[in-house]
């Protein structure tokens, strides 16, 4: 409480604070410019005695608390208890005691607060900075790379930020890695953001250039070491990479694999075994190009560089590149144009693109390979008919008789009937026409095209089907014991009716009924809602928001038979100081009535209403109507009154009804 005080009486006392820490923050940034932390932290303490809550000027003195500097560390950890004692929750501060415990030699401590601080906030590259600079000091150099390459997704335009993770990887041995991070941050558009950006550009200079000598050393005694002493060290260290792998320590076994890069960096199994451990580990990026450097070393052709082509275009899927998937795809197919996953992969990638016409070639050859493949011929033909023009759909219904010959002008309506006679068409419709009408002429014919004849259904044909179809569904609905009532207010899983006013199947029920499994619900009730629907995710969000207010869910009975029993109209339910709340979901209207006595929206007025729906619920059902009640002991009689009258809430809100069945006096005479 003295800390706190003490605090909140600094800042009151220095109301030109702000406006001075800024100037020492200047200050600070000028003497790390000059290569002096130490001078630099010494700055950024002093302006907090003048303003201990600047935060900006705080985290900058835990970036400059100079290594190994105990008496500044135990200063940063007093400031940073300062600042816990005013707010527990303050990133920062848990950050500060991170970086001087650290240099205390507590490392355990500091990483469980640099974690702390990470849950605090997980958008602050200062986070990942001090965890990784903690783990590196708690001895783990492979998860102190992987937060700092976090940290670096999470800041990539500072310098600072590539530095770091370069110097964990500079001390770790690998002197690639850190090379590449040291010049990805030297070459960043403008020099980097921030103003420390040319100090650390300068460190990254020096960097890169003891990483490039390093390099150079382990190029050199690589070639020390003969070719048998090589590849009998290379192959004992395979194994023990793949020992650590079986194990499941997938840490361990990606920091085996690099000390095997060093015997055989050229070896593509090396890298098709490395690629799927950074891929679990989540360094999806990692893992893609690992893939690739894989199959690059396969060479162009053949199946192993096929697969490794194949996984890099799922990972980068997962990333949200499709461009990467799609140029990984076309070379899978062409490292191996008979592998159907990645001709499926890329016909799914053309799709994805909008190339249709692409998409419809590359199922061409999934068809001349497997010519069985069911799915993919329904989705070549599908795609040909999105394909069409206008016009061309247009001549398709003539063909058909479906549309009349002196039509010239396709409307909504005709696209699609054209779509769903296309797709009983593609689905087995006219080999269900044949089962279900054998004998009926008219209903399909035969159709020459380039592909050799086809049996096509006509306008009439079409009509038989649907009217068959939507018998056989109405069977399928009553086997699966959904009641007839129920039936016809089916909806499929995105919420459109199953069958029409007329009670016929529509397209989208058509498409739903195709594709029915006994035993399997893939339809909606009319009362469910839309699975993962904007406006049931909506719903589900005001009505768990509503219950924590102490609302609670009424059915809609109960609902009705409330307007019923107060008399109330809907708006004035709705409106204070009942405020009932109707919430729809997409599938049905949700009643939430103000429920739990003392909750935030209660008040004495709405207060009245629960025992109406307790009363109900326990079969009471009565209503209390205009009759007069005779008093006792020859009191005058009373007239029994509804919650509400004439329209509005009776005796308004300062003489809220009472609950159902009570008798309310009438109001004072004026």
């Amino acid at each position: 409480m003295k800390l706190r005080a003490a605090l909140l009486l600094s800042a009151c006392l220095l109301p030109a604070s702000p406006a001075l820490a800024a100037g020492e923050l200047e200050r600070a940034r000028a003497a790390a410019a000059l290569g002096s932390g130490a001078r630099a932290f010494d700055i950024a303490m002093e302006g907090l005695k003048a303003a201990p809550g600047d935060r900006q000027l705080f985290l900058y003195a835990v970036e400059q608390l100079p290594e190994g500097s105990a008496p500044r560390a135990r200063r940063l950890a007093q400031a940073a208890a300062a600042r816990l004692a005013v707010d527990p929750s303050d990133y920062a501060a848990h950050l500060g005691v991170c970086t001087a415990q650290r240099i205390l030699g507590k490392v355990q401590e500091a990483v469980a607060n640099c974690r702390k601080a990470l849950e605090l906030e997980p958008t602050a590259y200062s986070s990942y900075r001090e965890l990784g600079l903690a783990y590196a000091a708690a001895g783990n150099p492979r998860k102190a790379a992987e937060t700092l390459s976090q940290g670096v997704e999470i800041s990539s335009s500072t310098s600072q930020a590539y530095y770091h993770l370069g110097r964990v990887l500079e001390k770790r041995g690998d002197h690639v890695r850190a090379a590449a991070s040291y010049k990805k941050g030297i070459d960043l558009p403008g020099g980097g953001a921030g103003s420390d950006a040319a100090y650390y550009r300068a460190l990254m200079r020096a960097g890169l250039r003891r990483a490039e000598a390093g390099k150079r050393r382990a190029r050199a005694a690589a070639a020390r070491v003969s070719g048998t002493e090589r590849k009998r060290l290379a192959a004992a260290c395979m194994q023990k990479f793949r020992d650590e792998f079986l194990k499941d320590n997938l840490g361990t076994a990606l920091d085996q694999s690099e000390d095997c890069l060093k015997f055989s960096p050229s070896d593509p199994d090396l890298a098709a075994e490395r690629a799927p451990i950074l891929v679990r580990l989540g360094r999806y990026e990692e893992g893609a190009r690992e893939y690739e450097r894989a199959a690059g070393l396969y060479g162009a052709a053949g199946q192993p560089a096929a697969l490794c082509r194949l996984k890099a275009a799922q990972t980068w899927q997962k990333l949200g590149k499709p461009d990467d998937a799609l140029a990984q795809y076309r070379l899978a197919v062409q490292a191996s144009p008979q592998d159907l996953g990645a001709l499926k992969g890329l016909a799914a990638a053309l799709e994805a693109r909008s190339d249709f016409s692409g998409a419809v070639e590359t199922y061409d050859a999934i068809l001349e390979l497997q010519p069985a493949d069911s799915q993919a011929r329904t989705r070549r033909e599908e795609l040909k008919s999105s394909a069409l023009s206008n016009d061309q759909i247009l001549q398709e219904l003539k063909l058909r008789n479906a549309a009349a010959e002196n039509k010239t002008m396709l409307l909504p309506g005709d696209i699609k009937l054209f779509k769903a006679l296309r797709a009983a068409e593609i689905d087995g419709g006219v080999d269900y026409l044949k089962r279900k009408a054998p004998s009926a002429a008219g209903l399909m014919f035969r159709h020459e095209t380039p592909e050799g004849p086809k049996i096509l259904m006509t306008g009439h044909g079409y009509k038989v089907y649907n009217f068959h179809a939507t018998r056989d569904a109405v069977k399928f609905f009553e086997a699966e014991r959904v009641g007839l009532r129920d039936i016809f207010k089916l909806r499929n899983r995105s919420g459109d009716p199953v069958f029409d006013k007329a009670g016929k199947l529509t397209y989208e029920g058509e498409t739903l009924w195709r594709g029915l499994v006994p035993g399997a619900k893939s339809w909606l009730l009319h009362y469910e809602p839309v699975p993962e629907s904007p406006q049931a995710l909506q719903a589900n969000k005001d009505i768990s928001a509503a219950e924590k207010e102490g609302y609670r869910e009424i059915s809609e009975p109960e609902y009705l038979w409330l307007l019923r029993a107060t008399d109330c109209p809907e708006d004035v339910m709705a409106q204070p100081p009942v405020s009932l709340r109707v919430i729809s979901d997409g599938a049905r209207v949700r009643y939430l009535l103000c429920y739990t006595h003392g909750s935030l929206c209660m008040n004495p007025v709405n207060e009245k209403l629960p025992p109406y729906i307790e009363s109900y619920r326990t079969g009471s059902d009565d209503i209390p109507g205009d009759q007069v009640h005779s008093g006792f002991f020859g009191s005058k009689p009373v007239k029994k009154r509804r919650f509400c009258e004439d329209g509005k809430i009776w005796g308004g809100e300062t003489n809220a009804p009472p609950a159902a069945g009570a008798v309310p006096e009438p109001p004072s005479p004026k």
